[in-house]
């Protein structure tokens, strides 16, 4: 048999012309396989058969990753059968369905000249065996045992692992499993077992699986070395070297997709040749470092460079074309993934062993504890005698001072509570002082006018007979004329309806101060909360040193809630009196006003008191409800006034806020529930 060899671009086959030219100088190839390296060229093959001495020849090309095969076969110049194949040619092309190009060779007793023409995306070698069809089918059902076997390997390491995964929950065990899966599918899809049995009919599959499986193994190959060798921990500029080669992965799956199909293959190889050595010299540092994983994956590693080595060299020519170089590769790859299996169980024997070793210690430490424990409980014990003796005494003058406190605290606020009546006491008695006063000016006017009146009557009563009618009747008239007796009876009944004034405005106070007080309360109670701002503001205005404008915005459908209307009176007291007092001692620009604004909502009331005073900071908002914080000078007040405040509100389960932005006034807003339950 002669091979011979000749480069053809885009040259369409026509048997005339052809034959006409089959005479052409054709490179005779001197290697047993021709290695035409990456190329998208076209390239033509020829071979001549002697078929005289053996019958029942078949041609196979062993070679499965080949994109475009057509294959004519020519006797005494004449065209007997032609093929058209290749992975990018239906499966069902294939005179022989296997991975590889078989050819059944026509019964003839002339020599057979054999042209292929040949195209691929990737690498490209074309290697040619020619034999009986039963020995060719014996090699191929001792390939097909062998890459039985390699996935066999293959799943019985996933399953084993993903198993180990599960119990363990590991995961450098899940990092593996997806490299077994890379490796493993990477493999098939050079041999071709993939596209014959499960994607026979994907055109993008067979057009980017060399591409596609070489990107897939190396980035399964670096994250799980990755993690494996714990790169992060041990070596920081392997830990860059992986980013620069994911990178470059990367860039590999671009070109792909951009349709640079050869530039990304040539990349991808050397994105992997660096990978393989940088790999190497990282593991052989970490090892170094006392990282036990790292001389296993030496090893393994090792063992998957060596194939691949051999694999290269039979690429090159420098190893001859035999299935031991063919499938190197494969036979590496299952060395090294049941060494790194073996890696990872010694791994869980370190960590199994470091456990029993940390747990000898903790019970030799809980022993020494123990026996610490023991002897400090003897010491404990005196010293608890002790401290229970210093305890106690503490305990005592805790309770002495907490007393102390109490009744200072009693007194505190029975201060407060003077201080509150006495306030109360100078504006009822100051309220009050002004109509009695104008009752008692109007008493003596009125007195020496009923004096007028009984002389008048007195006049008339000592008329005894007829006669003396008519002398005393003018008598009387004159008397009448002196004392001006129209503007007495007038002046009467002014000075009359002023002390009836005088009565009810006192009766109004009275019934206002009751309202406030609500001496008489000892449950909650339905109540009007206008009254009670009414009546607080009654007595509070009276002792007011400044005339404050009172604004008041309430709303007319408010309904009587559930409450203590004596404390929450003392809540408007205490809110007012500040109000009033902060204006007075420091006079705002427009004339004094409180503006007190109530609002019905779904379930709770609202109450606005809002002053135009000088405002409260923004830090002492934050203390204004402490107990006995107070801005006033010292004997002015207790600081307990807004701290009763916000307890009567928290016990009515209402809400307090205030919002002030001086020197813009000070708004106390609160809101109160309709009912207590």
């Amino acid at each position: 048999m002669h091979l011979l060899c000749l480069n053809i671009v885009r040259r369409v086959l026509n048997t005339k012309t052809f034959l006409k030219e089959k005479n052409e100088v054709f490179r005779k190839v001197k290697e047993n396989v021709p290695n035409l390296g990456a190329t998208n060229d076209n390239h033509w093959f020829r071979v001549t058969i002697n078929t005289q001495s053996h019958k029942d020849l078949d041609l196979q090309i062993p070679y499965p990753t080949i994109n475009y095969l057509d294959v004519y076969f020519f006797e005494n110049d004449e065209l007997v059968k032609c093929a058209n194949t290749g992975n990018l040619r239906p499966f069902g092309n294939k005179e022989v369905k296997h991975q590889d190009f078989i050819f059944r060779l026509p019964n003839s007793q002339n020599d057979i000249q054999v042209f292929f023409r040949v195209k691929n995306n990737s690498q490209l070698m074309f290697p040619v065996n020619l034999g009986k069809a039963t020995d060719i089918e014996e090699r191929l059902l001792l390939k097909e045992h062998f890459l039985g076997l390699y996935g066999g390997i293959i799943l019985v390491m996933l399953l084993y692992n993903l198993f180990i995964y599960i119990a363990t929950r590991d995961h450098t065990y899940l990092w593996y499993l997806l490299y077994l899966i890379a490796v493993g599918a990477t493999q098939l899809t050079l041999t071709g077992i993939l596209e014959k049995y499960i994607l026979s009919n994907s055109e993008f599959f067979s057009t980017y699986s060399v591409h596609l499986a070489g990107i897939l193994s190396g980035l399964s190959v670096v994250v799980f070395a990755y993690f494996f060798l714990n790169v992060k921990k041990y070596a920081k500029w392997l830990e860059t070297s992986f980013k620069v080669i994911l990178g470059v992965y990367t860039i590999t799956i671009l070109l792909l997709v951009l349709g640079y199909h050869m530039l990304s293959y040539n990349l991808i190889n050397l994105t992997a040749s660096v990978g393989v050595v940088v790999l190497l010299i990282g593991s052989i540092s970490i090892a170094k470092k006392g990282y036990r994983p790292a001389r296993y994956f030496i090893v393994a590693w090792s063992f998957f460079m060596a194939s691949i080595i051999v694999f290269v060299l039979k690429d090159f020519g420098i190893l001859p074309y035999n299935p031991y170089t063919v499938y190197a590769v494969p036979f590496g790859s299952a060395i090294e993934v049941m060494l790194l299996s073996f890696a990872l169980a010694d791994k869980i024997n370190v960590l199994t062993a470091e456990k029993d070793a940390s747990r000898i210690r903790e019970l030799e430490a809980l022993k020494e504890n123990e026996q610490l424990v023991r002897e400090q409980n003897v010491i404990l014990e005196s010293k608890v005698t002790e401290r229970t003796k210093e305890l106690s005494k503490a305990n005592l003058e805790l309770e002495s001072v907490l007393y102390n406190l109490k009744s200072a605290q009693t007194q505190l606020v029975s201060q407060e509570k003077m201080a509150s009546l006495g306030q109360l006491t100078a504006g009822i008695a100051h309220e009050i002082n002004n109509p009695i006063n104008f009752v008692s000016s109007n008493i003596n006017p009125l007195r020496r006018d009923i004096k007028d009146l009984l002389e008048v009557i007195e006049k008339y009563r000592s008329i005894v007979s007829v006669d003396e009618f008519e002398a005393k009747r003018k008598e009387v008239e004159a008397f009448l004329d002196e004392i001006d007796f129209g503007y007495v009876i007038k002046e009467i009944d002014q000075l009359v309806n002023g002390i009836q004034e005088g009565a009810d405005r006192t009766a109004e106070i009275v019934k206002g101060l009751k309202n406030f007080s609500r001496l008489d309360e000892v449950e909650s109670k339905s109540a009007n909360l206008h009254e009670g701002i009414d009546s607080t503001l009654l007595i509070i205005l009276s002792g007011s040193k400044v005339k404050v404008e009172i604004v008041k915005d309430y709303d007319e459908n408010i309904i009587e809630i559930e409450c203590f209307p004596g404390k929450l009176n003392q809540v408007f007291s205490n809110i007012l009196s500040n109000g009033f007092q902060a204006m007075e001692n420091n006079l705002p620009e427009n004339p004094p006003s409180m503006k007190i604004t109530t609002k019905q909502m779904k379930e709770h009331i609202s109450l606005s008191f809002k002053d135009n005073g000088p405002g409260i900071p923004a830090k002492t908002i934050e203390k204004i409800y402490e107990p006995f914080f107070t801005t006033k000078e010292v004997g002015e007040g207790t600081g307990l006034g807004l701290s009763i405040v916000f307890s009567i509100i928290e016990s009515h389960k209402g809400k307090i806020e205030v919002n002030s932005e001086p020197p813009n006034g000070t708004e106390f807003l609160i809101t109160l529930p309709k009912s207590m339950a």
